[in-house]
């Protein structure tokens, strides 16, 4: 009877700590994944928003490409805010803030994150 008790015991304990382990591996994930995002959203605005030697973007459409890059990365549940835009040479660099939440389900624990970043894009 001791035997079983004590094995129920460590069965417990063994299920709880796999438990936690799986909530750290989820928000871990999550971290990787605003990572992914951010690197994401600086190349798409270095690929796609800036003027190539065949053509030269318009303002409007640069706008509408980042607001679809703002709605692309809002689909997956994260926030994408544009701040300041600066010109060096043929280059505009505009800084972002990218914000995500964090939750677990077994500490009952939630907040919010963000990272911000610098992209480029040439001008003619």
């Amino acid at each position: 009877m001791k035997g079983i008790i004590e094995a129920s015991i460590y069965l417990i304990l063994f299920a709880l700590i796999s438990l936690y382990s799986i909530d750290f591996i989820r928000i871990n994930k999550e971290v990787s994944d605003a990572g992914e995002v951010s690197q994401y959203v600086e190349n798409y605005i270095e690929a796609f928003c800036g003027d190539s030697k065949d053509a030269v973007l318009s303002e409007t459409e640069r706008n509408r490409r980042l607001e679809g890059l703002k709605s692309a990365v809002s689909k997956g549940g994260m926030t994408l805010e544009f701040l300041d835009r600066d010109r060096a040479g043929d280059y505009e660099y505009i800084s972002y803030t990218l914000k995500y939440s964090l939750r677990a389900a077994m500490f009952g624990y939630s907040s919010e994150h963000s990272f911000s970043g610098f992209a480029r894009y040439c001008v003619n």
